[in-house]
């Protein structure tokens, strides 16, 4: 059965930042504060989802560059993607985007609701 993650399109998230190079590219999330690096394979699939390619469509791009089976390339392009969702680096359409402010993206203990007794 067919992952629907597949057919779907991403956006990149706002606070993105990129610098790229042949050796891959650096991300920076400057909402997180992280830094997160690719290499260039990573480079090619960050560079298709910011054309708003879905997972099918990279997967074939990524088959004229290397002469791996299709259902490998589809399997380990969703397992990149869905990191990258995970991280918070892209997400579907639909997805609601949590907004924090300012403190509790820079202190941890600001994240946690307080409870009152």
């Amino acid at each position: 059965m067919e992952d629907p993650i597949a057919t779907q399109t991403f956006i990149i998230a706002p606070g993105i930042r990129e610098t790229a190079s042949e050796d891959g590219a650096v991300l920076l999330d400057i909402e997180q504060g992280i830094c997160f690096s690719l290499n260039p394979v990573g480079l090619k699939i960050w560079e298709l989802l910011k054309s708003n390619s879905s997972v099918d469509q990279i997967t074939d791009a990524l088959g004229q560059d290397f002469p791996i089976p299709r259902e490998q390339l589809l399997s380990d392009t969703l397992e990149f993607v869905k990191t990258l969702q995970a991280k918070r680096l892209i997400r579907s359409p639909g997805q609601a985007v949590k907004q924090r402010s300012w403190l509790a993206r820079k202190f941890a203990w600001a994240r946690q609701p307080t409870v009152s007794q």
